[in-house]
């Protein structure tokens, strides 16, 4: 039977990598790159350069077109109209075809430390989908309805199938050794290349390291981090179990 000419518009055939392989058809139609940016007062975001650089490795490996010259112009224009004595929260969604969009919303304060508890969900630590901030979020969705029943905890920490510590639903997660060192799970156990992340590797401040729950349990002192955010301070609700 052969569709119908709106059909065929609306169709997004599944792109043929090897990233993508094992991702459902059903998402491609409305898939988009996410990239969440902050905005300090002053008008500067200091991570806009590794949020560009992730996005353009995601639409390369998703099969996504190109991000646009546009973009960058758009964004350096929407980063200089906002009010300088503020900090903001700039959220950027790119579709396969290149077409983007932009909003802005002022960023409210974080009060530290924020606090952990455990994910009832496991990450699979091979799972392509991890590797890219997107709208397919098949674990991650859960955990924020969860969230948003449990306003007090900032973040759900997620293991995987090996019981090494992977990341929160929304920030990376460092934990502490005894000599003053501070480790980050590496992105093979199943953890996001956020931009906030990859700007404490780059300057030296943490290394990749693999991580347990015990390790987890045992911390002198544990932080998060996202490109909203910041590098936080952080501690367990309770002690964490599997």
């Amino acid at each position: 039977m052969e569709s119908t000419p709106a059909e065929q518009l609306n169709r997004i055939d599944r792109p043929t990598t090897q990233v993508t392989a094992a991702w459902p058809e059903a998402i491609w139609p409305t898939l988009h790159l996410i990239e969440t940016l902050r905005i300090e007062p002053g008008r500067h975001a200091p991570l806009l350069d590794l949020h560009l650089a992730r996005l353009t490795r995601s639409a390369q490996a998703l099969g996504f077109a190109a991000p646009p010259h546009s973009l960058t112009r758009a964004l350096e224009a929407r980063i200089q109209s906002v009010a300088p004595d503020t900090t903001w929260r700039l959220r950027l969604l790119l579709d396969r075809t290149g077409h983007f969009t932009l909003e802005t919303a002022p960023l409210p304060p974080t009060t530290e430390p924020v606090l952990l508890a455990l994910s009832p969900w496991r990450l699979p630590s091979d799972a392509a989908w991890l590797q890219h901030k997107s709208t397919y979020r098949p674990l991650y969705d859960p955990a924020a309805h969860w969230l948003a029943a449990h306003p007090h905890i900032f973040d759900l920490i997620f293991l995987n199938e090996r019981n090494e510590v992977c990341e929160g639903s929304r920030s990376t997660l460092y934990i502490a050794t005894d000599q003053g060192e501070w480790l980050t799970p590496p992105l093979n156990a199943g953890a996001l290349p956020g931009a906030q992340r990859q700007a404490l590797l780059n300057a030296g401040h943490v290394r990749e390291a693999v991580l347990t729950l015990n390790d987890l349990n045992q911390a002198p002192a544990l932080r998060v981090s996202n490109a909203l955010r910041g590098w936080l301070r952080a501690q367990k609700a309770e002690t964490l179990k599997p």
